[in-house]
């Protein structure tokens, strides 16, 4: 599923710069076997040229940075709002099918005190998650934080970890770009290798056919 929703990015939603990235953040909230860190550094790969000037900057937060992290804020809200009408029932009958467990939401209680840095910790996760997105917005969800609230750490959040991974996707590009001739070169030779090794083994198996052949005949 990965590999199909990366080439769909990379050939419906590329093409649209920054409305392209938001849609293909908030389809992977929802979505919960994808990646959203592939997809953001898939974004930074497809549309920066990995040069560090003002314009890579600007591009990096306007076009990669601001609309992921609109698209996980607003796509997590399926999930928050979830749990804060459903509540725990329905969490744990139905959340197998969004990739999501109720050890998953009691990994994220851990995190969270109930005092006021427990918006240090939304803040914090959304930043670098340790447990799944999902669960971070159901568990919200679930201790009716306030929606706003909610969004406005989630947004500030994504928007420093959308920075970083749509930065490294750049600098793949990039690094990929200017060795292109050398990886091919090296593809090349790999499969040079291939080739000659099945040619041996085919040479080979059909010597060792013959060998034998020519042994039963001679036992005859």
């Amino acid at each position: 599923m990965t590999e199909i929703f990366i080439n769909f990015v990379e050939i419906n939603l590329v093409p649209l710069g920054a409305l392209g990235v938001f849609i293909a953040s908030l389809i992977e909230e929802v979505i919960a076997p994808i990646p959203s860190a592939l997809v953001v550094a898939a974004a930074g790969f497809f549309l920066l040229d990995g040069g560090l000037s003002l314009s890579f900057f600007r591009d990096l937060f306007f076009i990669i940075a601001i609309p992921a992290s609109a698209g996980v804020a607003i796509g997590s809200l399926v999930f928050y709002f979830l749990a804060y009408i459903s509540g725990k029932p329905v969490l744990v009958k139905w959340g197998k099918w969004f990739g999501l467990s109720w050890s998953d939401i009691e990994k994220a209680q851990e995190k969270f005190s109930h005092t006021y840095t427990d918006e240090i910790t939304l803040f914090v996760l959304r930043t670098i998650p340790i447990v799944p997105s999902v669960a971070i917005a159901a568990f919200c969800g679930l201790i009716r934080m306030n929606v706003w609230k909610y969004m406005g750490i989630s947004f500030l959040g994504n928007l420093i970890r959308a920075s970083l991974l749509g930065f490294l996707g750049a600098q793949a590009g990039a690094l990929y770009y200017t060795y292109a001739g050398t990886i091919k070169c090296f593809e090349d030779a790999v499969l040079l290798v291939f080739v000659l090794a099945a040619v041996f083994f085919v040479v080979w198996g059909a010597y060792r056919t013959h060998l034998s052949k020519k042994r039963n005949t001679l036992l005859e």
